[in-house]
C-alpha cells in the first residue's frame, strides 16, 4: 500500500475530493489531517510516501518515507532551504504551477485597465465628492504592447487575455528556444506552444523588450538570477510612458530603483502587488504609499477560491497516476533551479 498524507486546509471535510483521490488506485492508503503551520505537519509526516500540502516539514529523519511532495503553491524562494529539496533525502517536490495562471491573469488585465484609463484619480475624487474629466487618458488597451518577462504559465495566461483586447505581445524568457509549457495543460488556459508573441527574447534581449513595451509584467520567480531585475537600468531603458506590474515576487525589483522611476517620471506608473518587504508589512512612511500614480495590492492576485483548488485537485491526480506509473512527475522543483 501507498501511504498518502493530505494536509490541504481547504479539504477539510471534503469527503468527495478523499474519495476522488482513493479511486486512482486500490493500493492507496489515505489519512487526512489538517494542519496549520509546519511543525504541526512534521509531527504529523509519520510513515507516509506521499505528501499533498500547503505546508513543508522542518525536518526529516533518516528513515523517512517521505519520496513526493505536492504543493498547493507555486513560489519556493521562502522554503528552497527547507530539507525537502536536499537531493541527499531522496524526495521530489512538484509545485502548483499553472493553477494561478488565470485569477493572476485576470488581475493584470484589470491593473492595465486601471492604469491606463487612469481610474485611480477617477477614485480619489470620488472621495473628494468630484467628478472630473481632467484624469480621463482618452486610452484603449487594444494596439498597446505589452512585454511579459518570465513566460511560464502566468506569463502565457496573461498574453492570452491581452490578445483578447488586440494587445500586440512580447515575451521574454530564460530559454526562449524551449516554446512548448512542460506543466499541466489545463483547458482554455495559457498558450501552451507559445504561439502568440511576436517575438521571444532570452535575458540578454530584456533591454530592448522593455524600450518598446507600454506595460511590463514581471511573472518571474525569484531566484538568484532574477534578483533586483528592474533595477536603474531597467526602468531607465522602460519608455516614460510605460507601467510597470508585478505579480511575482517582490525581490525582483530594485526598491529604491522603482521609487526614484515613479518620483521622477522615468515610467509612467505601476500596480505593485508583491513588495520588497514581503511578507512582513510595508511600513507606513515608505513614499509609495504617496504616490499617487501606484496602486497597491496584498498579494491577493493569486486567489486560492475553489476554482484554485480544482486546477490545484487535477494536478495532484494526474501526477498521483504519474507517480504509481514510475513516469515523469509535472512541475518539479530542484534547488539548483530555484523554482
Amino acid at each position: 500500500m501507498t501511504k498518502i498524507l493530505v494536509t490541504v486546509p481547504e479539504l477539510e471535510g471534503s469527503s468527495d475530493a478523499i474519495e476522488e483521490i482513493r479511486s486512482v488506485s486500490p493500493d492507496l492508503e489515505i489519512e487526512q489531517r489538517t494542519c496549520r503551520s509546519n511543525p504541526e505537519l512534521t509531527e504529523l509526516l509519520g510513515d507516509a510516501e506521499i505528501l499533498y500540502t500547503h505546508w513543508f516539514p522542518t525536518q526529516l529523519e533518516p528513515d523517512a518515507s517521505l519520496r513526493w511532495l505536492q504543493m498547493t503553491s507555486t513560489g519556493v524562494d521562502n522554503k528552497i532551504s527547507n530539507p525537502v529539496f536536499d537531493p541527499a533525502n531522496g524526495v521530489t517536490v512538484t509545485s502548483a504551477a499553472g493553477c494561478h495562471a488565470v485569477p493572476i491573469g485576470e488581475y493584470c488585465i484589470f491593473a492595465m485597465g486601471l492604469l491606463a484609463r487612469g481610474l485611480l484619480g477617477f477614485y480619489r475624487d470620488q472621495q473628494q465628492k468630484v467628478r472630473n474629466r481632467a484624469h480621463s487618458t482618452l486610452t484603449d488597451l487594444t494596439g498597446l504592447t505589452v512585454g511579459i518577462v518570465g513566460y511560464g504559465q502566468i506569463g502565457r495566461h496573461v498574453a492570452r487575455l491581452s490578445q483578447a483586447f488586440n494587445m500586440r505581445v512580447l515575451a521574454s524568457k530564460r530559454n526562449p528556444d524551449v516554446r512548448k509549457v512542460t506543466g499541466m495543460d489545463f483547458p482554455n488556459v495559457g498558450d501552451p506552444t507559445a504561439a502568440l508573441p511576436e517575438k521571444i527574447v532570452g535575458p540578454d534581449g530584456l533591454p530592448e523588450l522593455l524600450a518598446e513595451a507600454d506595460f511590463i509584467v514581471s511573472t518571474v520567480p525569484l531566484t538568484s538570477e532574477t534578483a533586483s531585475l528592474f533595477d536603474e537600468s531597467a526602468f531607465r531603458a522602460m519608455r516614460r510612458d510605460a507601467y510597470f506590474i508585478n505579480v511575482s515576487r517582490g525581490g525582483v525589483v530594485d526598491h529604491d530603483a522603482l521609487v526614484r522611476a515613479l518620483q521622477s517620471g522615468e515610467i509612467r506608473g505601476a500596480c505593485l502587488d508583491v513588495l520588497h518587504t514581503d511578507p512582513n508589512p510595508l511600513p507606513p512612511e515608505n513614499p509609495l504609499w504617496d504616490l499617487e500614480n501606484v496602486f497597491i495590492t496584498p498579494h491577493v492576485s493569486g486567489n486560492r477560491n475553489p476554482a484554485y483548488m480544482r486546477r490545484a485537485q487535477d494536478l495532484f491526480i494526474e501526477n498521483l497516476k504519474r507517480y504509481l506509473a514510475g513516469e515523469p512527475l509535472l512541475n518539479v522543483v530542484t534547488r539548483d533551479k530555484g523554482y
